[in-house]
């Protein structure tokens, strides 16, 4: 039976504080935003934490009705990336059709954030710990997620960018919330399905062996180099 909390619906937000937008190199409008989400969302009335995020829109359609694209750290424990300005790579592609919304999950970033000081103070010890880091998983980010989208966006669909933790997190999002999702794009973080983590990690192997011999012959001066670093690990292993 699944737990009150992974059924929980996530609430309305409370958007706390937005700043003024400001025009960046390569015609990039960024907004940034400040939103009030519960710690526990099966428990709305408990304690909050704020949510921070940056929301960049091509200056010459920011008053278009753009469709959200929102960005998913990898991690766990990683705040989102930050843009280059001007604008290069996906980031460029996306902001030609959509507002680019990027998210420092609960406990990064400039959102309320997680430290060793913080847990310690907890009264119950390890397990007051363990229990207040349960509302840092996948379920609560895609909840806060929901939050986001309802706030930001007007509650219309997302498209998803998932980068590693980001690619698990999409993959709770479609468990939980499939008909909020436009399209979902991992770069990558795929859960192994059909496959054991032996075979993946194997297949892994295989590119990575691939990838080097590649590299060797681009750089071939780093062999060296490579093969003295190794000696040393193994001459004082940690």
């Amino acid at each position: 039976m699944r737990s009150s909390s992974l059924l929980a619906r996530p609430t309305v937000a409370r958007l706390l504080t937005t700043m003024s937008a400001t025009t960046l190199p390569g015609d990039v409008k960024v907004t940034e935003h400040f939103l009030s989400v519960p710690l526990d969302h099966s428990k709305p009335d408990g304690g909050s934490l704020s949510l921070f995020v940056r929301e960049l829109v091509a200056a010459s359609k920011a008053a278009d009705d753009l469709p959200c694209l929102l960005y998913l750290q990898g991690g766990p424990g990683f705040p989102s990336k930050r843009p280059a300005f001007p604008p290069s790579g996906w980031d460029k592609s996306a902001l030609a059709t959509h507002r680019v919304l990027l998210l420092d999950q609960r406990g990064t970033g400039r959102s309320t954030p997680v430290t060793a000081k913080q847990l310690l103070a907890l009264p119950g010890g390890p397990q007051a710990q363990a229990g207040y880091l349960e509302h840092f998983r996948a379920d609560s980010i895609v909840r806060d997620c929901e939050v986001v989208r309802e706030a930001l966006c007007g509650g219309k669909k997302l498209s998803l960018l998932g980068q590693s933790f980001g690619g698990f997190c999409i993959l709770t999002y479609l468990s939980l919330f499939p008909d909020a999702i436009e399209r979902a794009l991992f770069t990558f973080g795929l859960a192994p399905v059909g496959r054991t983590a032996d075979e993946v990690y194997a297949a892994t192997y295989k590119r990575m062996e691939e990838r080097n011999r590649r590299f060797y012959q681009r750089y071939p001066q780093d062999v060296e180099l490579v093969r003295s670093l190794v000696a040393g690990l193994h001459a004082a292993p940690a």
